[in-house]
């Protein structure tokens, strides 16, 4: 039985990281692996509440997390619980600690995608902050980045719970969604207007669209907007913060279908999206928006069965709790093995 200890898993960032792990806490056991709150432990896991603080400059930040590792004897692992593909803050502290792994959500398919300066790491930001960063990562450190084996999609249980495909919708096209996000900061720089720029931009892109389609944007209370979710045949889910949202696995939920700008970059475990088989993809500056409503429109009902059918399949055979026990027993199995070698 290996034993893990989670440090500070209900603090900040550490909840919502370590929460699917927290959920199958009971079957892990029986894949061998113990999350105990013993001092007497294998490994510990870390989030990043304990080795990021993003309200300090981003050096500032990193001596932070090696100043705090620095105490901590044993083998551990780092966990980055943000929602994109960045490695802002976290690959620092990986690559001048002791920590044997940094395990991400998603990531990029290889490190020489990390060689070109983004805005705080994230590709879909662009360029042209005052926290422009790209990484030459090693092939050794690269060994180090493992998927945690999971992302948004475990967080909440009643994703599980599809809902029937209706073939009978009334409305086109479901836009709602946050445009302007308030003034935010990361290390102390502003990151919120390129997070602004994409989700504005497809407010933009919709307006003079409004005449053609029937179309909602305007918020609603929570249980109003699943509703009209319900009842749309296109759900638009622009990127956030991150890559992947919530509005994806509502959408799979309710059985609406997903449009969203490409996640051919965005490597994942689970990984459920296949454009043209499980969402239909669009470009991130939205410029082929139209084209791809228009034809997703024009072959609805052979598309709402599709899409969605093949995506509820997915989910459900790659969010298996029995795939996520799995990962974390064949991470350990292997790395056993590698030091009893």
């Amino acid at each position: 039985m290996i034993k893990v200890k989670i440090l500070n898993a209900q603090e900040g960032r550490n909840e919502p990281t370590f929460r699917p792990l927290l959920m199958v806490a009971d079957m892990l056991r029986e894949y061998s692996i113990d999350l105990t709150h013993s001092n007497s432990y294998d490994y510990l896991f870390i989030g990043m509440n304990d080795f990021i603080d993003k309200s300090q400059p981003l050096q500032k930040s990193i001596d932070f997390g090696l100043e705090r590792l620095s105490k901590i004897n044993g083998d551990y692992f780092l966990f980055d619980g943000s929602d994109s593909t960045s490695l802002m803050g976290a690959y620092e502290v990986l690559e001048q600690s002791n920590a044997m792994f940094l395990m991400k959500n998603q990531k990029f398919y290889t490190p020489e995608e990390y060689s070109e300066p983004y805005a705080f790491n994230k590709w879909f930001f662009g360029t042209g902050s005052e926290l422009d960063l790209s990484y030459n990562i090693s092939k050794e450190n690269w060994n180090r980045i493992k998927f945690s084996g999971y992302n948004l999609g475990y967080l909440l249980p009643q994703y599980r719970n599809f809902q029937p495909i209706s073939t009978d919708k009334s409305i086109d096209v479901c836009a709602i969604f946050q445009a302007i996000h308030k003034e935010n900061y990361d290390h102390k720089v502003r990151n919120d207007e390129h997070y602004t720029t994409h989700r504005n931009g497809l407010w933009q892109k919709l307006e003079p669209l409004k005449s053609k389609y029937t179309m909602l944007t305007d918020k609603l209370p929570y249980n109003e907007y699943i509703e009209n979710l319900r009842k749309s045949k296109i759900v638009l889910a622009p990127f956030g913060m991150g890559e992947l949202c919530f509005r994806d696995f509502e959408a799979m939920q309710y059985g609406t279908i997903i449009l969203k700008p490409s996640h051919a970059k965005v490597d994942t475990i689970p990984n459920v999206y296949e454009d043209g088989k499980t969402y239909i993809a669009c470009k991130y500056d939205w410029s082929d928006l139209e084209e791809k409503i228009d034809y997703i429109l024009s072959n609805f009902n052979e598309l709402n069965e599709k899409l969605n059918h093949n995506l509820r399949q997915q989910f459900t055979e790659k969010y298996s709790y029995h795939n996520l026990c799995m990962h974390y027993y064949n991470l350990f199995s292997n790395l056993t093995e590698v030091q009893n070698g």
